[in-house]
C-alpha cells in the first residue's frame, strides 16, 4: 500500500473530496456497426433514443465551476464515463479527466456501462490506468491480461491513501447478460480485500471503500443489483470499513449496514452527475465529504449540491454527519 499524500498531509487533518458519477460525458456519434453486433446494439439504441439527451456536458461543467471554489482535495468517480465502453469514448474521457485535475487527484473505478461487453485492455481501460491503480508503479508490471475483465479482476482492490483517507476500490462489474445491468464481486478480490484491511497500518486512516453497484438491495431493482450482495454484506460485517460510495442508481440514496450495536457502516448512493432530470432524487448532483479524526472514531460531514436547471445553478443541501465507531480487531476470517 502506497502513503503518499500531496502536500504532506498526515491522518489527524481534515480531508475534502467530491464524488462524482454515471458521467456519461462521451458521445458515441456514428459507430463501425460491427461494433454493435452485440449487446451494444442495446446501449447504442438506448443512446440515441434518450440518454444523448439526459446527460448534458454542460450541466458536468457546471458541477466543476462550482466545485472549483469549494477547495476539494480529491475527486473520487464511481464509474459510468462512458455509454457502451467503445474505445474513442475512452479516449473522449481520458481527455476530460486530463483536463479535470492531475492523475494523484483522481481516484476512477469502472461502471457496467464502461464494461458494456468484455474488451481488450488495450481498447479500453489502458486509457484510464494513471486514474485506476494505486500509486505503487511497482505492482503495474505483474498485471499482464489484455482480456479487461480478467486485468480487472487482477488489479482490484486498489488502496490509494490521501491525507488522513485511504480509498479502497473494488470492481463491480462484468459483461452482464443482454437486458441485463447486474454486477459481481469476484471471490478473488474478496480475499485480497480480506487480507488488506486486517493490516494493522489501515487502522489509522478513514476507509471509504468505492464501488460502481449498491451493496443493498433497499432501492435497487434486481436486473440492475449485485448478484453477491449478501455475501458482500457478510464480509463487510466482518471486515468493515467506515463508508461506502456508489453510483449506478442514477438517484440519491443513503442506506446502511449494522455491523453490531455501536457500528453501522454508511452507504451513500448518488444520482448521475450530468443528467438534466428535474424528479425528484433524480437531479444532477455532487456530493462532497470532509473527514475528520473526532477521537477514536472518524468524523464524517456530507454535503449534496443540486441542480436547479431553471436557475442553472447548482444549490448546496444541508450537512449531514456521520461518526464511525471505532472496531476493535477485524476478524481474521470471512
Amino acid at each position: 500500500m502506497n502513503e503518499s499524500s500531496q502536500g504532506g498531509g498526515h491522518a489527524n487533518e481534515s480531508f475534502r473530496f467530491v464524488q462524482l458519477s454515471d458521467l456519461h460525458l462521451s458521445s458515441i456519434g456514428v459507430p463501425n456497426p460491427f461494433n454493435l453486433l452485440n449487446k451494444r446494439i442495446l446501449g447504442y439504441l438506448s443512446w440515441l433514443r434518450k440518454r444523448r439527451h439526459t446527460h448534458q456536458r454542460w450541466v458536468l461543467d457546471l458541477a466543476l465551476r462550482t466545485i472549483q471554489e469549494l477547495e476539494i482535495d480529491h475527486f473520487a468517480i464511481t464509474g459510468d464515463l462512458t455509454h457502451i465502453g467503445l474505445k474513442h469514448e475512452f479516449i473522449q474521457a481520458r481527455e476530460w479527466l486530463e483536463l479535470l485535475s492531475d492523475p494523484f487527484n483522481i481516484t476512477v473505478i469502472p461502471g457496467n456501462h464502461d464494461l458494456y461487453v468484455n474488451e481488450k485492455w488495450d481498447c479500453s481501460f489502458k486509457y484510464w490506468e494513471n486514474y485506476l491503480l494505486d500509486n505503487d508503479e511497482s505492482k503495474h508490471g505483474q498485471f499482464k491480461s489484455d482480456d479487461a475483465l480478467t486485468r480487472l479482476n487482477q488489479i482490484y482492490p486498489v488502496t490509494r491513501v490521501r491525507n488522513n483517507t485511504v480509498f479502497i476500490a473494488i470492481n463491480s462489474v462484468f459483461d452482464a447478460p443482454w437486458f441485463r445491468a447486474t454486477g459481481h464481486i469476484h471471490e478473488r478480490q474478496l480475499s485480497r480485500l480480506r487480507n488488506l484491511l486486517n493490516q494493522e497500518e489501515l487502522q489509522k486512516y478513514c476507509k471509504v471503500l468505492l464501488i460502481h453497484h449498491p451493496v443493498t438491495l433497499t432501492d435497487t431493482p434486481k436486473r440492475k443489483s449485485l448478484l453477491n450482495y449478501e455475501i458482500f454484506n457478510t464480509f463487510l460485517q466482518q471486515h468493515p470499513v467506515d463508508l461506502i460510495l456508489h453510483g449506478h442508481g442514477h438517484h440519491s440514496s443513503t442506506d446502511n449496514i449494522s455491523i453490531n450495536t455501536n457500528k453501522q457502516i454508511p452507504v451513500i448512493g448518488m444520482s448521475s452527475s450530468s443528467s438534466i432530470s428535474q424528479e425528484h432524487g433524480y437531479q444532477a448532483e455532487f456530493l462532497i465529504f470532509e473527514v475528520n479524526k473526532d477521537q477514536d472514531a472518524w468524523n464524517i460531514n456530507k454535503q449534496s449540491y443540486t441542480l436547479d436547471i431553471n436557475e442553472r445553478r447548482f444549490i448546496p443541501g444541508d450537512i449531514k454527519n456521520f461518526i464511525t465507531a471505532p472496531v476493535c480487531k477485524a476478524p481474521t476470517s470471512v
